[in-house]
């Protein structure tokens, strides 16, 4: 069976925080997403945990502050893990403005 995606995901690296109530990780993303965002950071949050993601896109001045859970975690290489979150559900503003930066060519 093959596992379809609702959300195109869009390779694109911005910084981000993910808050949760055991720990802060400061990541990056490695893709992105509307409906949530793959991070690599240097520990990892539990499956499960509910978290608070803040970002910022070139493409709107306010701070992206969504909520979050962790779906899945892997070990990558050199130590590093990484998440898959889901989004809690995005305003209107971030939805029009991710939408701006992934028309935007990957840098």
């Amino acid at each position: 069976m093959e596992h379809r995606r609702a959300d195109r995901r869009y390779d694109r690296t911005v910084d981000i925080e993910v808050i949760a109530d055991v720990a802060t990780v400061t990541a990056k993303t490695r893709n992105i997403s509307l409906g949530g965002v793959f991070v690599t950071a240097p520990s990892a949050l539990p499956f499960g945990s509910k978290v608070k993601l803040r970002f910022t896109i070139p493409t709107q001045t306010e701070v992206v502050e969504i909520d979050g859970e962790v779906r899945w975690v892997e070990n990558e290489a050199g130590g590093s893990f990484g998440m898959g979150i889901q989004f809690g559900g995005l305003r209107a503003r971030d939805v029009w403005a991710l939408n701006k930066f992934f028309e935007r060519p990957a840098e």
